[in-house]
């Protein structure tokens, strides 16, 4: 009991730990979005307000407009949980804004200045891909309004030929600084996640025989389960055996003994359908997940299991006994548990030792899972 509880926390644990890596992404994309929102709706804000005191009307009704579109485009973010749209919204209202303080000059002509923490902004919303596109798109708009100083009947404020040359090229120095840095975090993300899969993927398989472990099985029956339910399907699942194993290891030694496990895995293996499951259970005991599978039909599958490990013998190896296991099979019920069905299925393994190994047994459920009636097949 006490290594099942061990087992169950251990998996519990995974889930949440695999639930944090795949919303790590999210998470920080979320409180950059708000992050950007707070600072940048605080800044227009604040300079709205000094522009309506200092009567510069026409700016001042600009950055208030933009205060509120960014403001209905949070409440879209909060109501839909849309990032990546809110994100598009978000970057065409500062591409806009960015036009209007190069053609118009801000504050004595220093409106263009604000292009700096707006080049930052999208690159870091669009990712390094789409936001150096967008941020490149900006540079050449700024860089035509200010060499042809009248752009389409608007007129541009007079900008100093060194002022130009010199914000131009700090311009794309920002932009290629802040593409490398997005880009760097993007490809540490990715490997992150792709290192965290591996991880994953380990903790789920058996290191010996290459096949899934217990974690890995379990995963798999939730889904048998899952699709049980929705499409009404029963499975089975059987617990094989490898017959006196301990004996093996204790005349021939261990390495003969993952040889002969390795080898009755691979055989398992063939012999299966890719819808079904096969799992290193533990020792020399593997588990069975046989998809759509009745109690008769799953007898039909492993004794063709059977055969196949009997008839390879010991090939290989230097072991002169004959090579063969046991098995137990049980047909899934409606709310049981993987621990209760291979309980069940354990129960009926024992009764296939007693009755001279080499041999399958079925477990009936009519009673509780803890007391199955045996069928000998």
């Amino acid at each position: 009991m006490r290594s099942v509880k061990i087992f169950k926390r251990l998996d519990k644990t995974e889930q949440y730990l695999l639930k944090d890596f795949e919303s790590v992404e999210k998470a920080r994309r979320h409180l950059q979005f708000r992050w950007i929102f707070i600072i940048g709706t605080a800044f227009l804000a604040l300079f709205s307000a000094i522009n309506f005191y200092q009567e510069r009307i026409e700016l001042a009704f600009v950055l208030s407009g933009c205060f509120f579109v960014v403001g209905v485009i949070n409440l879209y973010t909060l109501k839909t949980d849309n990032l990546q749209v809110a994100a598009w919204f978000y970057i065409a209202v500062l591409f806009l804004l960015s036009v209007y303080l190069v053609i118009g000059g801000g504050v004595g002509s220093t409106g263009p200045l604000w292009l700096y923490p707006i080049i930052v902004i999208m690159i870091s919303v669009l990712g390094h891909t789409y936001g150096l596109f967008v941020a490149t798109l900006l540079i050449g708009v700024v860089m035509i309004l200010m060499v042809t100083g009248n752009f389409q009947g608007l007129a541009s404020p007079s900008y100093d030929e060194t002022f130009k040359s010199r914000y131009v090229v700090t311009l794309l120095a920002l932009t290629g600084l802040a593409w490398a840095i997005e880009w760097v975090r993007s490809w540490g993300s990715t490997s992150f996640n792709s290192l965290n899969e591996k991880i994953i993927e380990l903790s789920r398989t058996d290191q010996m025989t290459g096949l899934l472990n217990r974690r890995g099985l379990e995963e798999h029956f939730n889904s048998k389960v899952n699709r049980s339910k929705r499409e009404g399907e029963s499975f089975s699942v059987g617990l094989i055996d490898i017959d006196d194993f301990k004996l093996i290891n204790d005349k021939y030694g261990h390495l003969v003994g993952d040889a002969i496990l390795c080898q009755v895995s691979d055989i398992i293996s063939s012999e299966l359908r890719t819808i079904d499951t096969v799992a290193r259970w533990g020792g020399e005991e593997f588990a069975l997940l046989l998809s759509n599978t009745s109690l008769s039909e799953a007898t039909i599958a492993t004794e063709k299991i059977k055969k196949s490990v009997q008839e390879s013998g010991s090939a290989g190896t230097k072991v002169t006994e004959q090579i063969t296991i046991s098995v137990g099979l049980a047909s899934y019920q409606s709310g049981q548990t993987l621990m209760e069905m291979i309980d069940i299925a354990d129960t009926a393994l024992l009764q296939a030792k007693k009755d001279g190994k080499n041999c399958i047994r079925t477990a009936s459920q009519k009673s509780a899972y803890r007391d199955p009636d045996l069928h000998i097949v």
